[in-house]
C-alpha cells in the first residue's frame, strides 16, 4: 500500500511520541500504540524497526528479532536497520549471520553508530583475535566518549592472560571517567589476575570500588526482621550462576546438609538460561525466585521475602549483583565461595575464609568484611556423581603435565616458569585445556609466548571445550601432574584434577587468590605439593617427572584420600558454616536489643 508524504510525516510524528513513552518507561500505552500502527503500515520499515526495539524493552526477544527481519526487508540498504538486527543476533549468540550484518552496514556507512563495537564482540567470540582487537580500536576512535568498545577489549586481553594490559586500560578510562562503577567493577576483576600489583594496591583497587558504588546508594538505617536469635533464619542466595557452574560443587554440600529445622533456604536466581542444575537446586530451596527483570526486582523480592542473612557468591565477575549488596537489603550479608577477594563494599558485614588462604592479622587490613576463617578449608566440594573412572595412563606416550585453568590465569609468571619446567624436562609435554583454545588465533598466539621462551611447539597439547562434562573430566586421564596458575591458582580445576587422581603441585601466593591452591591441598594431606618459592615449584615438577606416570593404583588411591578428607565432609563443615551463620545473626540481634 502506497503511502503518502503527509501520511508518512504523521507516521513519523506517532513514532516519536511512543519512542518517547518506551524512554520514560510508559511501556503498556506504547505496546498497544506500537501495535496498531504496525498493523496499519506493516511493510513500512519504521513502524518495525520501532517495534523490534519495543520488543526489545520488554524481553520479548523473538518478537523483537521477527520485526527487526521485517524492518529490514523493507529497506535492505538502511545501516541502522542492519545494525538493529545485528545486535539481537549477537544477543542469541548467532555471530556468523550477525557478522554479515553488520560488515554490510559498515560498507553503506563506515561511521554507523555502535556497528564497530558489536561487530569486534562477534570477533571475538568466534576467536577472530586480531580482527577483534582492530575493529575495538576502530570503535574507540570514532567514539573516545563511548567506554563499552574500551571495556571491552580490556575484556578480552584478560580473556587471552594479558591481565596488566586490560588493568592499564581500565585505568586510564577510569581517569577520565572516576565516577562510573562499572569501570570500577570490572578493574576489580583483572587487578586480581595481575601478576604486577601488590596485594596492598589490588586491595586500594577494590576500595575505590566500594567508595563509588556506596556513594551512589543508601542502605536502610533499620530492619523489620525480628531480632531474635533463637527463631529460624532465612538465608538468601543470590547468583545468575545457578546452573551447571563451578560454585555449584562448594553449594550442593551445604544444601544437603543443613538443619532445615534452623534454617530456611530462599534462592534468587538472576539469570534467564536455566538447566537441570537449576532445576535440581529449585528442588531444594524451601523458596526458589526467579528475578530475572533486573536487580531492582532481585532487590525488592529479597525485601519482601524479609531474608536475615544474604549470600554474595559472585565477586565481581560478570552479572554480578554487587549494587544490591550495596544497598543491604538484608540485616546480615556474607560474602563466599565465588571471589578470590573482597568485594570492597563496608556493606557486606563478613567473608568466610580459612587460615592458610587469609593468615591473620595481614589479611585482614586487606578486606573491607569481617574475615571469618573455617577450620582446615573454607570450602566443601562435592564431586559429580557421575564423573568418569580414573584409568591407567598410555604407556607410550611422554610425561605429561597439565593445566585445565582459565585463560585469564595463565599470567606471565606463570608461563615463564612452565617453560623452564619444560626446559628442564626436555621430553615431557604440557597439556593446557580451556575453551579459549578452541580458537585457532588463540592457539597461535600462545604457542608464539611459549616458542618466545624456548618452548617447541610440538610439545604443546591445546585443547578447547569439550561437549559434556564427563569427557572434561575423562581428560584428566590423559596428564600425569597438574601444575597450579598464579598468583590465581585454581578451585575447582584443583578439585577435578584430585578427583581424577591427578597430583597438583601449587605455588603459595601472598594474597587468597594466590593461597587456595594450598589450602585445599592441605585439607586432602598433600602438603608435599605446596610449594612456597619458584624454584621448589619446578623441582616439585621435575621431581614427579622423573618418577614417571602414576599407575592406576596410584590414581585411585588418590581419589580414595581425597574422599576420607575435610575437604569432602560435608557434614562437619556444614556444621561450621551453621555456626558462622547464627553467630552473625545473634550478633546482629544483640545489636538491636542494646540500641532500644
Amino acid at each position: 500500500m502506497a503511502i503518502s508524504s503527509t501520511q508518512l510525516a504523521r507516521v513519523h510524528t506517532q513514532l516519536n511520541q511512543i519512542m518517547k513513552q518506551i524512554n520514560a518507561g510508559n511501556l503498556q500505552s506504547a505496546g498497544t500504540a506500537i501495535t496498531q500502527l504496525v498493523r496499519k503500515y506493516p511493510a513500512l520499515g519504521e513502524t518495525n524497526h520501532v517495534a523490534s526495539g519495543y520488543f526489545t524493552q520488554i524481553k520479548e526477544q523473538d518478537r523483537a528479532i521477527y520485526y527487526a527481519q521485517r524492518a529490514l526487508k523493507a529497506d535492505p540498504t538502511n545501516p541502522g536497520y542492519l545494525v538493529a538486527l545485528g545486535v539481537l543476533l549477537v544477543q542469541i549468540n548467532k555471530h556468523e549471520t550477525a557478522i554479515g550484518h553488520l560488515e554490510q552496514a559498515l560498507k553503506i556507512d563506515p561511521k554507523t553508530p555502535q556497528a564497530k563495537g558489536v561487530l569486534a564482540v562477534s570477533y571475538t567470540q568466534l576467536g577472530k583475535v586480531a580482527k577483534a582487537r582492530a575493529m575495538f580500536n576502530q570503535a574507540i576512535a570514532d567514539s573516545p566518549d563511548d567506554h563499552e568498545s574500551a571495556m571491552n577489549l580490556a575484556l578480552l586481553e584478560s580473556d587471552i592472560g594479558n591481565a596488566n594490559k586490560a588493568v592499564e586500560m581500565m585505568q586510564r578510562l577510569i581517569t577520565r571517567f572516576p565516577d562510573n562503577p562499572v569501570l570500577h567493577d570490572s578493574l576489580c576483576m583483572f587487578a586480581t589476575y595481575d601478576d604486577q600489583l601488590s596485594p596492598s594496591e589490588v586491595f586500594d583497587i577494590h576500595k575505590q570500588f566500594g567508595n563509588c558504588i556506596q556513594s551512589r546508594v543508601r542502605a536502610p538505617k533499620s530492619y523489620t526482621n525480628d531480632p531474635d536469635p533463637n527463631r529460624k533464619i532465612k538465608l538468601g542466595f543470590i547468583s545468575p550462576d545457578f546452573i551447571q557452574h563451578s560454585i555449584v560443587y562448594f553449594l550442593e554440600p551445604i544444601f544437603k546438609n543443613i538443619d532445615r529445622t534452623k534454617f530456611e533456604i530462599c534462592m534468587y536466581f538472576t539469570a534467564t538460561r536455566a538447566d537441570e542444575t537449576t532445576n535440581t537446586l529449585e528442588s531444594q530451596a524451601d523458596i526458589w525466585r526467579h528475578c530475572s527483570a533486573g536487580m531492582a526486582q532481585a532487590h525488592k523480592q529479597v525485601v519482601q521475602d524479609q531474608v536475615d542473612v544474604l549470600f554474595e557468591l559472585t565477586g565481581h565477575f560478570a552479572s554480578n549483583l554487587l549494587p544490591i549488596f550495596a544497598a543491604k537489603p538484608s540485616p546480615v550479608s556474607i560474602s563466599t565461595i565465588g571471589y578470590a577477594n573482597t568485594t570492597g563494599l563496608d556493606t557486606v558485614d563478613a567473608r568466610i575464609i580459612d587460615s592458610i588462604t587469609d593468615p591473620s592479622p595481614q589479611a585482614d587490613t586487606l578486606a573491607t568484611e569481617k574475615l571469618i576463617r573455617i577450620d582446615n578449608c573454607f570450602l566443601c566440594y562435592a564431586p559429580p556423581a557421575n564423573a568418569p573412572a580414573v584409568e591407567q595412563s598410555l604407556p607410550d606416550r611422554p610425561f605429561t603435565f597439565g593445566s585445565f585453568n582459565d585463560l585469564r590465569k595463565i599470567s606471565p609468571s606463570t608461563l615463564n616458569t612452565w617453560s623452564e619446567i619444560l626446559l628442564a624436562n626436555p621430553n615431557a609435554v604440557l597439556m593446557l585445556k580451556s575453551s579459549r583454545f578452541g580458537d585457532h588465533e588463540v592457539c597461535e598466539e600462545f604457542t608464539t609466548r611459549f616458542k618466545d621462551r624456548g618452548i617447541d611447539p610440538s610439545r604443546l597439547i591445546l585443547k578447547g571445550r569439550t561437549q559434556t562434562l564427563q569427557e572434561h573430566l575423562a581428560m584428566y586421564n590423559q596428564i600425569d601432574c597438574a601444575l597450579d596458575t598464579f598468583p590465581y591458582t585454581g578451585t575447582t580445576t584443583t578439585c577435578e584434577s584430585l578427583w581424577m587422581g591427578v597430583p597438583v603441585i601449587t605455588l603459595t601466593g601472598n594474597t587468597h587468590a594466590g593461597r587456595v591452591g594450598a589450602s585445599l591441598l592441605h585439607a586432602v594431606g598433600l602438603d608435599e605439593l605446596v610449594t612456597n618459592e619458584h624454584q621448589a615449584y619446578i623441582d616439585c615438577a621435575t621431581s614427579k617427572a622423573k618418577q614417571g606416570s602414576p599407575s592406576t593404583n596410584d590414581r585411585i588411591a588418590l581419589r580414595a584420600q581425597m574422599q576420607s578428607s575435610p575437604l569432602l565432609d560435608a557434614p562437619t563443615y556444614t556444621k561450621k558454616f551453621e555456626s558462622i551463620i547464627q553467630d552473625l545473626w545473634s550478633s546482629w540481634c544483640q545489636k538491636q536489643g542494646a540500641s532500644k
